[in-house]
């Protein structure tokens, strides 16, 4: 990869005439190094990255990049595979500002969208009119439909709706003189007139129907024969057309002959009714052997799992549940989906695949949807594997006639065999041919490398023999460009170089894409290289990264694929779905972490100021860890990023304070007479001084906490511990929200087991871990792993209230103080909604409650929903009778601990709020009982709801008789 330092003197003259125009813009190296790298295994500096606001200023930062001599590329979510979304030219990012809906007709089934709009959000808005955009890339809640179009991509239901290219009715573009047109149908009468333009559109109008014409047989004979093709350009398209139309052109073009800024779509209506069955194979070549025989049976689609994915996915508890309908250990599943309008005809299709193998039906929407989420998230869990050698996207996206399934992976498995390939991963579009093959190879060894070459070589080889191509969907970037002209000859390659040079005779969209590429081996272009070194990784890490196989591993676990930067249908990334800013998503830490590791932000980069601006608005919610596919554990590596910084910049008192929570609230906590007034004060309050916004209050202090007042009880003994529990509570219910603590100790009065409280002196560590105080996170871990020793050696539960301390117990204890200790305890602790429903299960008690109507709405805690779920807590208050209970679809409701608390982040931790969490709790009627099981949760809500929160144990509590 070039150097970000070689930073061409010329951008700044960009950036001037950018910012003239009132353009967003920027070509600092962090931005560039942000924007460096997509999905794909590459990774290329670019000039400089713009956001238009719409369409006139997309063609003023065109003419901006022309008056400088840069190229420019367009960009949207950048979950691009292959390399297309990447190089050394101005990204005009089209995602943040420029993803409006601005047509939609129900009557002629078509929709007119911006390149920005995600693909996901779309087809949701849609299908409260019975419509969908039909192509279904398993990338569709980040991807945009300017990517889409620019990939042609497709999915799992190409044999129903074809790729991209078919749905794409018109386009309007900027050209490479940065002139505005738009594509559509047009009769002969209107292309000639075009014709006759002295214009850049009208050369291209005089251009194509040229190369058409004069290339017309080699198209028919030429072109793959397979249906899903994005290689090359869509010539063999426009050569079947009824009526001209250049817009399909631009679709797998890969934004090297036209920027489109609106594009109208097609749509295609829902089906009434879908099943889906899971047919079982022992072998691999058995179960691609039987695709033409069940494509006779009429399915909507075929999607090959593989059992690297199966096993994968069997080890991440997040992603475990979503393959449980899978029976035993299966070479390979092929998941079968039927559409139409009689559920009874599809409901009994297992006795036609009854004949291939062992068949699991699926019928609810419910479960089809789990094996879906599986098959998309699919790159991601597979790039889980820790270590160098990876499964790598570089021969993922052939696609061959059915027919020739078996024999082309069979051929590519035995060749990987052969050349020493560690492992290969296979999951399809069975349906359609198309086969992502995964290698697992070592890029950043001279030998994977090799390997890589090799393998690339024998898929154009067998890709050839079969009639099929080397792109089915992801397109050809990087990865497969040189082998266009093996794929169509030579004559017509240069038939693609003269549509380009009509669109484009300066080279000024994307150059190196389609046209004149580069190597797809070229060490300079890899993201890990051979010449890839982290060497500026901590070398002494206070968490242990030992699963992991080291800090650096950690960092690299992130793929580039993009789940972070989804904005609906999950809760990662929270600061990215608020600003929209690919610095505050996941990829963009773990971007900038490697940047740090690798040397690209100088020798002091892992502790600069630069990177800690990067990192300071993870708010360690985990939503990562368990929706990211690849496991990213940001929470985890901020926590060591943050311990690593103060070493060399020492500790902030407001860090320091945090940290030191508990010693100050025991400290003060008995002068709350004193305190309480002072923490009421207005504006301007004495906190503010210490870095809190002076709009946020700290919460009050008890009369008297939760400890003494236990103290004063009666509590039910039983010496010989069948029938203890171990309550590890935490420092705010202590002090501030004793009221809590009550309750817990009502509900277990009620069970007739002894509730255990511990000393008051507990500090689970929680707010020094966050602050990357880890030396003092450590010293109380040790601590309470000790104290807690003697109940661990006697299998005594552990429980608590505080979903956040729980999760330290049962996670981040092991990278505090890894070892059996931390092992046991973590396999002894739950929530107590989870202990309570186990013992209610089991019949080892039970509860009477009153007959009151109760109405709930829930908010679960971030780190509650990525490591524990909130199953166990909605399945307690659903026990009371007469109440029904709501879970609000948001994610961290932006407090986060501390965050929101300071000055800084104030206005982000609102703005998150407001994503979802506080408007759906002004919408509740006031007799709704709000609940949330976190602390900062409950806070937050008040603060931006005036709405009281309560623990959902004091709900129950409240209940029992």
């Amino acid at each position: 990869m070039q150097n970000p330092d070689q930073y061409d003197p010329a951008s700044a003259e960009l950036l001037n005439d950018l910012t003239k125009a009132g353009i967003e813009a920027s070509t600092d190296r962090l931005t560039r190094i942000l924007y460096s790298t997509d999905a794909s295994i590459y990774q290329i500096m670019p000039v400089g990255v713009a956001w238009p606001k719409n369409k006139e200023e997309a063609i003023a930062a065109v003419e901006c990049a022309l008056k400088n001599n840069t190229p420019v590329l367009p960009r949207g979510g950048g979950s691009s595979l292959a390399g297309q979304a990447i190089g050394s030219a101005l990204i005009l990012d089209f995602s943040r500002h420029m993803d409006s809906l601005l047509d939609f007709n129900q009557e002629e089934r078509s929709v007119t969208v911006q390149p920005g709009v995600v693909l996901g959000w779309l087809n949701r808005k849609l299908s409260d009119h019975g419509l969908i955009f039909g192509p279904d890339p398993a990338s569709a809640d980040r991807a945009t439909i300017g990517g889409v179009l620019g990939n042609n991509a497709t999915g799992a239901h190409s044999i129903l709706y074809g790729m991209a290219h078919d749905h794409l009715i018109e386009t309007e573009a900027i050209l490479s003189d940065a002139s505005l047109v738009k594509f559509e149908g047009i009769d002969p009468g209107t292309l000639k007139k075009k014709q006759g333009m002295n214009t850049r559109e009208g050369s291209i109008y005089q251009s194509i129907p040229s190369i058409l014409d004069q290339y017309q047989d080699l198209i028919k004979e030429k072109y793959p024969k397979t249906f899903r093709n994005a290689a090359g350009y869509n010539l063999n398209v426009l050569s079947r057309q009824d009526k001209f139309n250049l817009a399909p052109l631009l679709a797998g073009s890969e934004g090297t002959l036209g920027i489109m800024t609106s594009a109208k779509l097609n749509l295609v209506p829902l089906p009434d009714f879908r099943t889906l069955y899971l047919v079982h194979y022992p072998d691999l070549q058995s179960a691609l052997e039987t695709v033409p025989a069940i494509l006779e049976t009429n399915p909507s689609a075929i999607e090959l799992i593989d059992r690297m994915l199966i096993e994968l996915a069997r080890e991440n508890p997040a992603y475990r549940p979503l393959l449980s309908p899978i029976m035993g250990d299966p070479a390979a599943v092929l998941a079968v989906e039927y559409q139409g309008d009689n559920l009874k005809e599809l409901s009994g299709k297992e006795s036609e695949l009854s004949a291939f193998g062992l068949v699991v039906p699926l019928l609810s929407s419910r479960e089809q949807e789990r094996i879906w989420k599986a098959r998309k998230v699919g790159l991601g869990i597979l790039q889980s594997k820790p270590g160098d050698a990876k499964p790598t996207t570089f021969i993922e996206d052939a696609a061959v006639p059915v027919e020739h399934l078996a024999a082309y992976a069979l051929g590519i498995r035995s060749f990987a065999d052969e050349i020493g390939v560690g492992g290969i991963a296979f999951y399809a579009h069975a349906s359609a041919g198309c086969l992502h093959i995964r290698p697992q190879v070592n890029l950043k060894s001279k030998g994977g490398l090799k390997q890589m070459r090799l393998l690339a070589e024998k898929s154009l080889e067998l890709v050839l023999k079969f009639g099929g191509t080397t792109s089915g969907e992801h397109g050809e970037g990087i990865s497969r460009g040189e082998f266009m002209a093996g794929l169509f000859g030579p004559e017509l390659t240069h038939a693609f170089q003269q549509v380009k040079e009509a669109f484009d005779p300066e080279y000024r969209f994307n150059p190196g894409k389609i046209i004149h590429p580069p190597e797809m081996d070229d060490n300079s272009l890899l993201r890990y290289g051979s010449n890839y070194r982290a060497d500026y990784q901590p070398k002494d890490t206070m968490l242990s990264f030992k699963e992991e196989l080291g800090f650096d591993r950690a960092v690299e676990m992130c793929n580039g694929a993009g789940v972070c930067r989804q904005l609906e249908g999950g809760v990662m990334c929270p600061t990215f779905q608020a600003t929209r800013d690919e610095t505050h998503s996941t990829r963009g830490r773990a971007n900038t972490l490697r940047a740090a590791i690798s040397g690209r932000l100088g020798s002091t980069g892992m502790t600069s100021p630069e990177l800690y601006k990067v990192m300071e608005l993870c708010l360690s919610c985990q939503a990562c860890l368990n929706e990211c596919p690849s496991a990213v554990d940001m929470s985890k590596l901020k926590a060591e990023f943050l311990h690593q910084y103060h070493q060399k910049h020492g500790l902030p008192f407001r860090s320091w304070f945090f940290a030191n929570i508990e010693e100050i609230s025991r400290f003060i906590q008995p002068l709350s007479f004193m305190v309480n007034p002072l923490l009421d004060a207005p504006t301007g309050n004495f906190v503010s001084l210490i870095g809190i916004h002076p709009e946020r209050k700290l919460p009050a202090f008890a009369k008297e906490s939760f400890t003494k007042w236990h103290g004063k009880q009666d509590q039910p003994k039983d010496n010989n511990g069948s029938r203890q529990v171990v309550f590890f509570f935490d420092t705010y219910l202590e002090y501030n929200y004793p009221h809590i603590g009550k309750a817990v100790v009502e509900i277990f009065k009620k069970t007739g087991i002894e509730l255990i409280v511990l000393p008051s002196k507990v500090d689970s560590g929680r707010p020094a871990y966050s602050k990357g105080v880890l030396p003092k996170a450590i010293t109380n871990a040790t601590h309470n792993l000790k104290l807690l020793e003697p109940y661990v050696n006697n299998g005594i539960p552990i429980v608590g209230a505080e979903p956040s301390v729980i999760v330290m117990l049962k996670k981040e204890y092991r990278d505090l103080v890894p070892g059996k200790q931390a092992d046991q305890v973590a396999g002894l602790t739950s929530l107590i909604e989870e202990y309570l429903i186990q013992g209610i299960e089991t019949e080892k008690f039970s509860f009477q409650f009153d007959d009151k109507t109760r109405k709930v709405l829930y908010h679960g805690h971030c780190q509650q929903k990525a490591n524990l779920g909130t199953e166990k807590t909605l399945e307690l208050l659903r026990l009371i009778p007469n109440c029904t209970v709501e879970e609000i679809e948001a994610g961290c409701c932006g407090m986060a601990g501390a965050f929101g608390y300071e000055k800084e982040h104030y206005s982000l931790s609102l703005e998150i709020a407001e994503l979802a969490l506080a408007p759906r709790i002004r919408d509740a009627d006031p007799e709704t009982i709000i609940a949330a099981s976190g602390t900062s949760c409950r806070e937050q809500i008040l603060h931006t709801t005036q709405r009281k929160a309560l623990h959902p144990l004091e709900i129950f509590a409240d209940a029992l008789i």
